[in-house]
């Protein structure tokens, strides 16, 4: 597990981990390395935001970032979607 970002495997899928000022824990079915990337990515967005701002303002803007990255990857699906189903008709 990758104690350098501070998550800590506690056993039966039970994690801690530091996001931004706060350290959490929880129980997810995800395995460690995923875990491990997902807390990555979240305390990244996190760190980037001003330290002025409290924890709460910091993960909201993290949920928003991530909830608009999401949506970029689905509106990327929908048009490789739409792109193959137009290149495989048979006219």
């Amino acid at each position: 597990m990758d104690e350098a970002a501070g998550v800590r495997k506690l056993g039966d899928g039970k994690y801690t981990f530091i996001v931004g000022r706060q350290r959490y824990t929880l129980t997810t079915p995800l395995d460690e390395e995923r875990f491990a990337r997902v807390v990555f990515d979240v305390q990244a967005i996190v760190d980037s935001f001003p330290l002025n701002l409290s924890q709460e303002d910091r993960l909201f803007l993290a949920l928003m970032s991530l909830s608009n990255q999401m949506d970029e990857v689905c509106c990327r699906l929908e048009m490789l979607t739409q792109k193959t189903l137009h290149t495989g008709d048979i006219d």
